[in-house]
Formats: structure tokens, sequence, C-alpha cells
């Protein structure tokens, strides 16, 4: 009995030894590529273009926001790599700082990697499913996607983790590059709804989504629950040579006893003027929240809430635009259309709310475009 055991424990050791040696062998005919290297980080300020982290608010900020702010300002939402490689196997491995889900956003969402490419003969977007590995590194293997050279391929970041490390990996006999196309940005300043929550994946996001319907680069600068159009995060925006500025921060700018409807109309109307004096004639968006005036919602106290600071913000668009502000735009909770099928909770768009979303922004923003 002794000896039939010593055959299986031994037989199993030896098992495992080959797993792992198949394991490294794999690895070392990888090469892998770090994209904080060679600048191919997209999605974020141009301050950062230096920067070897995944952050989206530059050190110096660190001092001068609120803590929740930088915190989250730490969250590689919208952030994505673009590259070419005529590999048919692509890994990418990485390592996150925070809590890998939440209770209403799924660890894909949260933590995960998502990777589409662009087919430059045929002018389409494609996707490809990874599969993942949830562990203390965490590793997306995007098998069998055939060779792809005429592809640029887009790999977006986490939305709501802070990425501590990551590398792309392809056979060392495979072509790679990066590709860092140069554009005038859309800068979205905003809440949880366009820092990504509650996408099922990173390229569901709504600013994510945008962004592949137009050729300029998507800067994502949403704070959940911290959207409020403050001062330093004005001053960041304001040095961009933007092509648009999307101001999304009625959900987080409710009418309470902190705070008046006059008071919202103040914020609205300075954070545009504040812009305008570098901007003077740059294209401003604002919006109502997304989610009021949903039909069938029957929780009255949060949609009087939603439509009682969404009724300031287009009364503020209103004068603003009747006082000769030609270059302002208003996206209303009626263009973003909204339903009872499109939210996981009070306010968090699921993938079809997303959509919605990103569809009615396009529809704006095809304008100037």
């Amino acid at each position: 009995m002794n000896y039939k055991k010593r055959i299986i424990r031994e037989s199993l050791l030896f098992s495992l030894f080959c797993f792992v040696g198949l394991s490294v062998a794999i690895a070392q005919t990888k090469k892998y590529y770090n994209p904080t290297n060679s600048k191919a980080v997209q999605g974020r300020l141009a301050v950062l273009n230096e920067t070897k982290d995944y952050g989206r608010l530059p050190i110096s900020s660190k001092d001068i926001v609120r803590g929740p702010v930088w915190n989250l300002g730490t969250n590689s939402a919208g952030m994505y790599v673009e590259f070419e490689t005529d590999a048919d196997t692509i890994q990418v491995r990485y390592k996150v700082k925070h809590a890998l889900n939440m209770p209403h956003m799924p660890t894909i969402g949260v933590s995960g990697v998502d990777l589409y490419s662009f087919d430059t003969k045929q002018s389409k977007w494609e996707w490809a499913f990874g599969q993942y590995q949830f562990k203390d590194t965490i590793t997306y293997n995007f098998n069998n996607i055939g060779v792809n050279k005429k592809h640029i391929y887009r790999l977006y970041l986490p939305l709501y983790n802070t990425v501590d490390w990551l590398e792309i990996g392809v056979d060392a006999q495979r072509s790679f590059k990066y590709i860092h196309a140069e554009s005038r940005p859309i800068v979205v300043y905003g809440t949880s709804i366009a820092q990504g929550a509650c996408a099922s994946r990173p390229g569901l996001a709504w600013t994510n989504i945008l962004g592949r319907n137009f050729k300029n680069e998507v800067i994502n600068l949403a704070f959940s629950g911290n959207g409020r159009l403050e001062t330093p995060i004005l001053d960041l925006i304001n040095e961009e040579d933007a092509a648009v500025f999307i101001l999304d921060c009625t959900p987080n700018l409710s009418i309470m006893s902190q705070r008046s409807a006059s008071q919202l109309d103040s914020l609205i109307t300075n954070a545009v003027q504040f812009l305008r004096v570098k901007h003077p004639k740059k294209p401003i968006v604002l919006a109502e929240h997304s989610s009021a005036e949903t039909p069938g919602f029957k929780n009255v106290d949060k949609l009087s809430e939603y439509n009682n600071s969404s009724k300031v913000t287009k009364e503020t668009y209103t004068r603003l635009k009747s006082e000769g502000d030609k270059n302002i735009y208003f996206v209303s909770a009626k263009d973003f259309g909204l339903d009872i099928e499109s939210t996981v909770d009070y306010a968090h768009p699921n993938d079809i709310g997303m959509q919605k979303i990103a569809e009615a922004y396009k529809k704006v923003l095809r304008k100037f475009l």
C-alpha cells in the first residue's frame, strides 16, 4: 500500500514538474513589452506622457485635489494602448492594487482589460475574447486570433482599479510595435457614470465606445462620486488643446441643503467661463443626469433629485446660449434615452445604457468633429 502511495505521489510530482517546465518554456518563448517605457499609454493628459505609472493626475495635483479625487485618479479608467503585431496569440499580464470587483460591477469591468482591433483595410472594429486568471498576477491570453497585419490593436485598461505594472507579450519571433497617433482630444470631466460604472468590461464604458467612433483620443477625467466641477481639475483641463470639452458632472451636483439651484447655476457658469478664458471658441458640452426622466422608474425620491439638478443644468445652458456663446452644446436626459432596462441600480448604466449614452454624445459631436 505504501509502495502504491509512493508511486502515485511521485507520478503527481513528475506531472507537476512537467507542467511547470512547460509553462516556463512557453514564457521564455515570449517577449514582453512595457507600455510606459515607450510613452505608449493613451487616454490621459498630455502632462502625463513622461510618467511611468497609469494614473490620470500628475503628482503635482496630489496636495491640491481632495483625497478621494486623488485616489480615484490613480485608476486607469479610459486609458488604452495601441500596437501592431503579426502574432496570433497575445498575452497581457499585470498587477492591480485594490479589490478586484464591487457589489454592482463585475471583476472584468473593475479590474480587467479588453482587446479590440481596427481593421485598417475594411475600416471596422473587431473584438477578441481573452481567457483570464485573476490571481496575484492577472493574466489575459488572447489565443488564435489570427495573423492580422492590417490591424491596429487597442487594449483598454481597468476602469476602477490602479495598475501597478503591465506587460504585453507575444512570441519572440513575431513583430510588435506601439502606435501613438496624435490628435486633439475629447476631454470628459464627469462622475462614476463616465468613469465606467457599471460596464461589464472596459471597452463598453461609454467614453471608450465614443472613442471608437472618432479619430480623437478621449481623456477620461471622471471621478466616482466626485465630479464636482472643481477648480484644480478645470485647471488641468484648461491646459489641453482639446477638440471638445464635455462637462458631465450633474449626477454629482444634486440640489440639497448645502447647494441651492442658484449655487448650481453659478457652479456651471463659472466652469464654462473659466474654460472660455483660454478656449473662447472650443465646443463645450453640458449634460443632464442620464437617469433623469426615466420612464417607469419607481423610486420617486431619486427621480425628483435627478430631475431638479437637470432642470437647472438646462436653464443654465439656455441662458449661456442666449448670452452669445455659440459653441456650447447640450445633451438632455431624453437624448440619452435610458429606460428601466438600462441601469444596474438607481443611476449607473449597464452595457445597454452605456451604448445609449455614447450614441447621444456621438450625435452632438458629429456636428463639429
